[in-house]
């Protein structure tokens, strides 16, 4: 592997972190006990570029400096699993092709697995918030986030040109 090569990766992983930052942190949605962000999008484009492992890093690192540099409520280290685990989904589901069953399958694991299930453990460790409350809450918001995803991915990989830049600069 070619130094060149070696840059390309670093930068392009570099980009795509800051740009998971930015989208994670700056452009989202808060409610009380959930958050709708639109850097999902980078991560599958991360997912379609890098292997599964970069990309579950990637995310991690993406979701901890988003926290040190925008902190928008407690800190608390689970959350960084979650985006670990987030990117480890997508990575492996989409490392080869992105269709509609593995936009699908990927994005509930990562909605009501990851994001309802394990998130509102860490919220019911932080606050001791009642699992019933959390949960009844929490529930409908992450429906409305699974078709939210579900639909921003659809269109995002039906873009002729995408797919043939994410083949032709596979970087994995």
């Amino acid at each position: 592997m070619g130094s060149q090569t070696i840059v390309k990766k670093i930068t392009t992983l570099g980009v795509l972190t800051a740009m998971q930052i930015v989208l994670g942190s700056l452009l989202s949605i808060q409610f009380l006990t959930t958050k709708i962000a639109f850097a999902f999008i980078i991560v599958a484009l991360t997912a379609r570029l890098f292997s599964p492992l970069v990309t579950a890093g990637s995310t991690a690192l993406a979701y901890f400096l988003g926290m040190l540099l925008f902190p928008k409520f407690t800190f608390f280290p689970g959350f960084i699993l979650t985006a670990f685990l987030t990117g480890l989904t997508f990575g492996i589901t989409f490392q080869h092709k992105a269709t509609l069953p593995r936009i699908l399958l990927a994005n509930f694991i990562v909605v009501f697995i990851w994001n309802f299930i394990l998130n509102s453990l860490w919220l019911h460790i932080m606050y001791l918030t009642p699992w019933a409350a959390l949960l009844t809450t929490r529930f409908i918001q992450e429906i409305v986030t699974y078709v939210i995803y579900t639909a921003v991915l659809l269109a995002l990989f039906k873009i002729p040109v995408l797919n043939q830049l994410t083949s032709k600069f596979n970087l994995q």
